[in-house]
């Protein structure tokens, strides 16, 4: 409880997906790119689709359209609210997990712990 509310012991506060795509001549040389944010995954997907789609933007580049997966950026926050009445944040990128806004060391602790029983984080 904060303020007087009920709140979950995680929210979702923060999240953010940015696709790539590079544009390519016939010869598979790179001749143009672009990175467009989204605040959704819905939103990325359907984003991703109509970029990759666009007949203009492959025309202004000069090339065709190619999602560079490997390079594409998400991340998504999370407040947690600690049974000792501490609120911190764990977010979540591609390439890592960020803890922050804690003190207590038993969080840590207990993030980590449960960071190594997920198989996709190792």
């Amino acid at each position: 409880m904060t303020a007087g509310l009920n709140h979950d012991p995680v929210e979702k506060t923060k999240e953010g997906y940015t696709v790539k795509i590079v544009y390519q001549d016939s010869d598979a040389k790179v001749v143009g790119s672009l990175s467009d944010k989204f605040n959704t995954i819905a939103g990325f997907n359907a984003g991703a689709t109509a970029l990759v789609a666009s007949a203009a933007l492959s025309a202004a580049h000069g090339g065709t359209a190619v999602r560079d997966t490997e390079n594409e950026a998400f991340s998504a926050t999370l407040k947690c609210h600690d049974t000792n009445g501490e609120l911190y944040q764990v977010t979540f990128s591609r390439d890592r997990v960020t803890l922050t806004s804690y003190s207590d060391e038993a969080i840590r602790t207990r993030v980590e712990t449960w960071a190594d029983t997920v198989a996709a984080l190792a």
